[in-house]
């Protein structure tokens, strides 16, 4: 049971993840569609600093993903039906 509740909790926490990092995606986004000074220190830094939040939201999404699957083998052969294909 251990097992599950560490993969339930996995999987939370990756549904979390995966939102903070669309909702910092949609902010950059916006960020990229308004019309800027070219010439502007604060846009320029703006859009640094919400590429970096986005960054780091996609980054802990997939660290997050990688210890869910790293958790999901591959099915043992035993528990596999013998293929009529040959």
């Amino acid at each position: 049971m251990q097992y599950q509740d560490n993969q339930n909790v996995l999987l939370e926490r990756m549904d979390k993840a995966f939102g903070r990092f669309y909702q910092e995606a949609e902010k950059l986004s916006s960020l990229l569609a308004t019309k800027r000074d070219p010439s502007s220190w604060t846009s320029y830094h703006d859009l640094i600093r919400q590429k970096n939040m986005e960054l780091y939201a996609y980054e802990h999404y997939r660290q997050t993903q990688e210890r869910l699957f790293s958790l999901i083998g591959p099915p043992k052969s035993d528990m596999r039906p013998e293929s009529s294909v040959s």
